[in-house]
C-alpha cells in the first residue's frame, strides 16, 4: 500500500497523555469544511479510535473518559445492546447473552445465538464500531462517516471483507484497511525518524503479527509479513484456567457457565498481575468452596510451552521470506497488550540475537498509527512527505489442470502491483477456458481461499496447447483485484472488490436497516449501570457472608437513582464504588471504609 503523509514529524504525535475529555479548538478538516476521517484499532480484547485534531493525532475517549473500549457485546432481555466496559462485566453475570473475541471468527460462517436471533461476527464487530463512531462524534462535535480500520497483517480476503462489512453495518465508509504492524511501523518511524531495519512483533489479545520493516528518510517499507490468527493473550488465559482446574482436581464441565466465566476472568487478572510481579495467586469461590492457584512466571512458561514455540514460527518465516539475516536487523519492537507479559519479552530475547524493545505505548500504538493513516487519506497538506509501502500478505493466482495452484502475484509483493502469466488449452479445439481465482500458499488450488471465477469464451478453434491466454492481475492498495484476460482477439475484464462474506448486498442492506433500529445502551448513565453490573459480578464471586452487604448497597443505590437528589446519588455512588473497590482488592477479607469520604462536589452527577 502506498500512503502519502504531509506533516512535520515533531507535531504529528502530539501529546497523547492529554486530558481525555479535552475538546478544544477546531479540527483542520472542519476549517476546510470537510468531515474528519477517524482511525480505528478494532482489537480482539479492546478497541480504540484516534483522529487528526489541532495539528496532531489524538486518541478519542469513551464515555468513561478512557481510551480502551472492551470489544465485548451483551444483549439485554428487552433487546437493548451493551457495548464495552458494561458488557465485559456481563461476561460473568449474563454469559449466555454476552460475547467477546469474535474478531477471531471474522470471515467465517460462525453464528452467535441470542434467543431466537443469530448474529455474525461482523455484526457484533459493527456494534463496537458504532460505539466508537458515537464517541468520536461526541469528541469532535460533528458527524463521522468515514474510517480507516486496522486488521492483522495475516487476515485473508474473507476476514478483510468482513471487516469492511462491519464498518458498513456501523454506518461507516471504509475504503481503506491498514495492516496493524504497518500502522505501528509508521508511528515508530515518525516518532524516531531514524534509518533502521526492524521487526514489529504485534502480540494482541487474539492474534500475532510479525512484519519486517525497512525505514529510512521519509520511507517506511514493509518487506515481509507473517502471523498466527489464533495466538494471543486469550490463549494464556485459557492455559491458566486449565492449570487451575488441574491443580484443584476440578472439571470445567461440572461448573455452570457463570462459574466458568468467573474462573476465566480470574485467570486473566492473574496473568495481568504476573506482568507486574514474579508470582501471584487467584482465589475463586465455586459451589460454596474456595479454590486457590499460585503461579509464577516460570511456571507460566512451563505450562505454555506450546504457545511460546508458536511465537517463533512467524519470525522465522518473515526472515526467510525476506532472505534476511539476524545481522541485518537492528531490533525487535514489541507491541500489543499481550506483549507486556515479561515472559514474552524473556522468550524472544532468549531466542533472538538482537535488541528487543517494548514500545512506549503497546496498547495504543496501533490506534496512533491508524490515525496517521487516516490523516494521510485526509491529505492535510503540511510539511513532510512520508511514504508507507505495504505488501500483499498472501499469494494470488488461478487453479489449473490437476487442482494445482498457479501463483500470479506472489506473497510479499509491494503494492500496488501488476503481474502477468500465460496459459493454454488442454483439449483440442477447446473454445472456453474457466479460471478459478485463489488466495493462499498451498500447491493444491482447492486448499486455498477461493475468491471468485471468470470465463474466457469464444476462443478460435485450434489444437490443444496452441492458443495463448494472457492473464494479468492488478492488485491495489484498497484490496481491489483487477483481472484482465485476453487471447489476442478479445479481452475479459473481472473486478473482485468488497466481497461481503456470507451476505449478499441485499442481505447486507437488510441487516444494516435492522441494526440501525437496534438500541445501544445510552451513554448518559453508563457509569451508574457499570457500577451495578460490577456489583452483580462480585456478588457471584464472593462468599455468601458478603453477598447480603452487596445486595443492600445496590438496593440503596438503585433507590437513589430513582428518586434521590444529585447529592444523594453522588453519595450512594461513592459508597458503593468504594465498597466494591475494597472488595475487589481483598475479595475474601476486607476492611471497612470511611463513608465520609467524598471526592466530588455535591451537585456533580456520577
Amino acid at each position: 500500500m502506498l500512503y502519502f503523509l504531509c506533516t512535520d514529524f515533531s507535531r504529528i504525535i502530539g501529546h497523547i497523555g492529554q486530558d481525555p475529555k479535552e475538546n478544544t479548538g477546531c479540527d483542520m478538516r472542519q476549517k476546510a469544511g470537510k468531515m474528519a476521517i477517524i482511525g480505528i484499532d478494532l482489537g480482539t480484547t479492546n478497541s480504540l479510535a484516534s483522529v487528526w485534531k489541532d495539528g496532531r493525532i489524538q486518541l478519542i475517549p469513551n464515555s468513561f473518559g478512557e481510551y480502551l473500549t472492551p470489544s465485548v457485546v451483551s444483549f439485554g432481555d428487552d433487546g437493548e445492546v451493551f457495548v464495552g466496559k458494561i458488557a465485559r462485566e456481563m461476561l460473568v453475570t449474563r454469559p449466555e447473552r454476552t460475547f467477546r473475541e469474535f474478531k477471531r471468527d471474522m470471515g467465517t460462517d460462525k453464528l452467535y445465538r441470542v434467543g431466537d436471533r443469530e448474529y455474525r461476527p461482523e455484526e457484533l464487530s459493527a456494534f463496537v464500531l458504532r460505539r466508537l463512531k458515537e464517541d468520536a462524534e461526541a469528541f469532535l462535535g460533528e458527524q463521522v462517516t468515514e474510517a480507516v480500520i486496522s486488521v492483522p497483517a495475516y487476515f485473508n480476503d474473507d476476514k478483510r471483507c468482513a471487516t469492511k462489512s462491519a464498518g458498513k453495518l456501523a454506518g461507516l465508509q471504509v475504503e481503506r484497511l491498514i495492516n496493524e504492524p504497518s500502522a505501528v511501523a509508521l508511528k515508530h518511524h515518525v516518532d524516531q525518524n531514524e534509518m533502521e531495519r526492524f521487526i514489529i512483533f504485534d502480540f494482541g489479545g487474539g492474534t500475532l503479527d510479525v512484519s519486517l520493516v525497512d525505514a529510512f528518510e521519509n520511507m517506511v517499507e514493509i518487506q515481509a509479513v507473517s502471523g498466527d490468527n489464533f495466538l494471543g493473550g486469550k490463549d494464556f488465559n485459557e492455559k491458566i484456567a486449565a492449570y487451575f482446574y488441574e491443580k484443584n482436581h476440578l472439571a470445567a464441565e461440572g461448573l455452570s457457565r457463570e462459574e466458568q466465566g468467573i474462573v476465566l476472568k480470574e485467570a486473566e487478572q492473574l496473568k495481568c498481575r504476573l506482568s507486574e510481579q514474579d508470582s501471584a495467586s487467584m482465589t475463586v469461590l465455586l459451589q460454596g468452596r474456595e479454590y486457590t492457584l499460585e503461579l509464577s512466571n516460570q511456571e507460566l512458561i512451563h505450562i505454555s510451552t506450546d504457545l511460546f514455540t508458536r511465537m517463533l514460527k512467524p519470525i522465522q518465516k518473515t526472515l526467510n521470506d525476506a532472505s534476511a539475516e539476524w545481522e541485518e536487523i537492528d531490533k525487535i519492537i514489541l507491541v500489543g497488550g499481550s506483549s507486556k507479559m515479561p515472559t514474552v519479552a524473556k522468550y524472544i530475547k532468549s531466542m533472538c540475537s538482537v535488541e528487543v524493545a517494548a514500545d512506549s505505548n503497546p496498547d495504543e500504538s496501533i490506534a496512533i498509527g491508524v490515525g496517521m493513516a487516516a490523516a494521510i487519506k485526509m491529505r492535510t497538506g503540511e510539511v513532510k512527505d512520508v511514504i508507507l509501502s505495504d505488501i500483499c500478505p498472501f499469494s494470488l493466482g488461478v487453479g489449473i489442470l490437476g487442482d494445482r495452484f498457479s501463483p500470479i502475484i506472489e506473497r510479499n509483493e509491494t503494492l500496488p502491483t501488476s503481474r502477468t502469466q500465460y496459459y493454454t488449452t488442454v483439449k483440442n479445439y477447446q473454445s472456453t477456458v474457466n479460471f478459478d481465482i485463489y488466495q493462499g500458499e498451498s500447491m493444491v488450488a482447492s486448499e486455498n481461499l477461493k475468491l471468485g471465477s471468470f470465463t474466457m469464451a469464444n476462443i478460435p478453434p485450434a489444437p490443444k496447447g496452441v492458443p495463448v491466454v494472457e492473464v494479468t492481475f492488478l492488485y491495489d492498495i484498497n484490496g481491489i483485484l483487477d483481472i484482465k484476460c485476453g487471447d489476442g482477439n478479445q479481452t475479459v475484464h473481472k473486478l473482485i472488490v468488497n466481497k461481503s462474506m456470507g451476505l449478499t448486498e441485499e442481505e447486507l442492506e437488510k441487516r444494516l436497516k435492522e441494526l440501525e433500529q437496534t438500541t445501544i445502551h445510552t451513554k448518559d448513565q453508563e457509569q451508574n449501570r457499570f457500577l451495578i453490573e460490577e456489583a452483580q459480578r462480585l456478588y457471584q464471586e464472593c462468599n455468601p457472608q458478603y453477598r447480603e452487604r452487596i445486595r443492600q448497597q445496590v438496593e440503596i443505590f438503585e433507590t437513589m437513582l430513582e428518586r434521590g437528589s444529585a447529592r444523594e446519588i453522588r453519595e450512594a455512588y461513592v459508597r458503593l464504588a468504594m465498597f466494591l473497590q475494597m472488595l475487589e482488592a481483598h475479595k475474601i477479607s476486607f476492611q471497612e471504609f470511611d463513608e465520609s469520604f467524598w471526592t466530588q462536589g455535591e451537585d456533580d452527577e456520577p
